[in-house]
């Protein structure tokens, strides 16, 4: 079962997904021909935010729920015809679902890092890898939510946000499930024990919400992580289904793993070398995760506790699937199949339903939460993040991004095929042009709160900061690559700038920098601009005791073997 590698640059389109790529236009030139500045955009922005945005309820409950590795384009509701997600299905048609949006580093460490601190990785240094300790000097979101009078309890089940890397900052209960006994031989890992010990903290919670203090529960299923192993009658429950094609395989080399042009021998599951069958286990394990979410809802509903309550869904990054000859893992490029994850906000009686098709970036997340919770942030701004509450009610505008018709563009993906993809609910008409606002001169600096109309991420194994960077408006995306191991598996050898039309091509297989030279002159100032800002100083907090900045805590054996399973290791 050997094979040569396919050879570089080339990527075959072995399709399984329908990507729902929805596009505005956000009228702009470039700027030596005098376009409009980010200066006025963010003015315009705050001029609608005073007038028009009616704010959350404070101090609002809060519920973050994660699945790890997940890509929005294996979602129902974004348009995946697989029926993987009927829970969240049912949340994003009572609340907010945000189509384009963008982690900051498609690596479960430094994603969360950048979520929780609303901060960019190439400011905060959490890049490259997990396992990398998060500053204790570091303002996290449930610190802030904590000192706001909050009970914060959290739930998690990757090693990678274990204790020993400072994730537990601000959490009165931190539960890491890897180091809990089986419950009744189960893995204490899985979406149905990660279930059962949030609905064990549920009774907590319905006391504090009884005192009247406000409470914030982060819960984090893993299960769509490889080796994609859901149990019992979730694990074959797409295998041979319509949308089932055995004709794409994997090659399997004779190393041990491997993950560019195929994958290793002991990354094989059960015998099989069809890409389709991966593909489907994937998508079981996300069925899987949604059911349990199911139930944890359901708990809650039940106990009182879903009324006043913001609910925020989410995932640290996607995965690749095969395409770009990338199996089975995340983190080494910075394409849409990994940086693209679904966000969903949920408030009943208070959000309506909507569909926001604007770039969004993920650490926009937590200055969301926090004004929920009744923290003041001028100008809805807090660290690199802004609010998204104007875009929450609606008023796109307010984010700095002018309104515009949208469209979806169906997409053949690994082990689906191309006749089964169809646009999302509610998608239809022509795709605009592109949208952002042109740069200032170098030198200008950007804006604290981060670019309206752009979204930026950052990717890859270099080091030195010579990893892959990457900024994308409604249509188009840019995606830097500065050194020949990476350009050679994105455009070619040589090619330090690739520019992806995500309308037309939204798995990126053609660079269209020759078509479209106006628009590639224009990010590429973007990125630039973006790059070079002054650096934020992300350590504010006080160094409070047996607070040691930089130093490595010991990590726990049993850290260390969850960690090893998941390929971290």
């Amino acid at each position: 079962m050997g094979g040569r590698p396919s050879p570089p640059g080339r990527t075959r389109s072995r399709v399984a997904l329908l990507a729902a790529v929805a596009l505005a236009a956000a009228g702009g030139m470039l700027w030596e021909l005098g376009s409009c500045s980010v200066t006025g955009h963010r003015a315009r922005a705050a001029r609608e935010r005073r007038a028009v945005v009616p704010p959350l309820p404070a101090p609002s409950n809060l519920l973050l729920l994660t699945v790890d590795t997940l890509r929005a384009d294996h979602v129902s509701s974004y348009g995946y015809p697989r029926r993987t997600t009927p829970v969240l299905d049912r949340l994003a048609a009572e609340g907010v679902r945000f189509d384009q949006t963008a982690v900051q580093w498609p690596k479960t460490t430094p994603s969360f890092a950048s979520m929780f601190t609303a901060t960019y990785s190439k400011d905060n240094d959490i890049v490259r890898r997990v396992g990398i300790p998060v500053s204790c000097r570091f303002e996290m979101l449930a610190k802030v939510l904590e000192r706001r009078g909050y009970a914060t309890r959290a739930v998690v089940s990757n090693g990678a946000l274990g204790s020993e890397f400072n994730f537990d900052q601000g959490f009165d209960t931190y539960v890491e499930t890897w180091k809990l006994a089986a419950h009744g031989g189960a893995d204490p890992n899985k979406a149905e024990a990660v279930t059962r010990l949030a609905v064990g903290l549920l009774d907590g919670l319905a006391e504090v919400q009884r005192a009247r203090r406000p409470w914030f529960l982060w819960v984090h299923y893993i299960d769509p992580h490889f080796p994609y192993a859901p149990p019992g009658k979730w694990r074959d429950m797409f295998q041979g289904d319509r949308y089932f094609d055995r004709s794409q395989k994997v090659t399997v080399s004779d190393r041990p793993q491997q993950q560019m042009a195929g994958i290793g021998r002991e990354q094989v599951l059960d015998g099989h070398d069809d890409l389709a069958f991966y593909v489907a286990r994937y998508d079981a394990a996300v069925a899987y995760a949604d059911a349990e979410i199911g139930v944890l809802l359901e708990e809650m509903r039940r106990r009182g506790l879903l009324g006043h309550t913001l609910t925020a869904f989410t995932s640290d990054h996607g995965e690749s699937l095969g395409e770009h000859a990338y199996y089975f893992d995340h983190g080494r490029f910075g394409f849409q199949t990994c940086l693209r994850v679904p966000l969903i906000l949920h408030y009943p009686g208070v959000l309506g339903p909507r569909v926001d098709r604007q770039p969004v970036e993920l650490l926009d997340l937590a200055p969301t939460l926090l004004e929920a919770a009744g923290v003041p942030l001028p100008g809805g701004a807090w660290k690199q993040g802004r609010s998204l509450t104007p875009r929450l009610r609606g008023l796109a505008a307010a984010a700095g991004v002018p309104a515009a018709a949208a469209a979806g563009v169906a997409a053949a993906a690994p082990g689906v095929p191309a006749a089964a993809a169809a646009p999302a609910a509610g998608d239809g008409g022509a795709v605009p042009g592109s949208a952002a606002a042109a740069e200032g001169p170098p030198g200008g600096g950007a804006p604290a709160g981060g670019v309206p109309g752009l979204a930026f991420s950052e990717a890859g194994w270099e080091t030195n900061n010579k990893w892959q960077k990457a900024v994308r408006d409604g249509r188009f995306k840019l995606l830097l690559a500065q050194t020949y191991h990476e350009q050679r598996w994105i455009a070619g050898e040589g090619v330090r700038f690739a520019l992806f039309d995500l309308a037309a091509d939204p798995l990126e297989t053609h660079d269209v920098a020759d078509r479209y030279p106006a628009e590639l002159a224009r990010l590429k100032r973007a990125l630039w601009v973006w790059d070079h800002a002054p650096k934020l100083d992300v350590e504010t907090e006080p160094a409070a005791a047996g607070c040691a900045p930089g130093q490595q805590k010991p990590i726990d054996p049993q850290t260390r073997a969850l960690l090893h399973s998941l390929g971290y290791l």
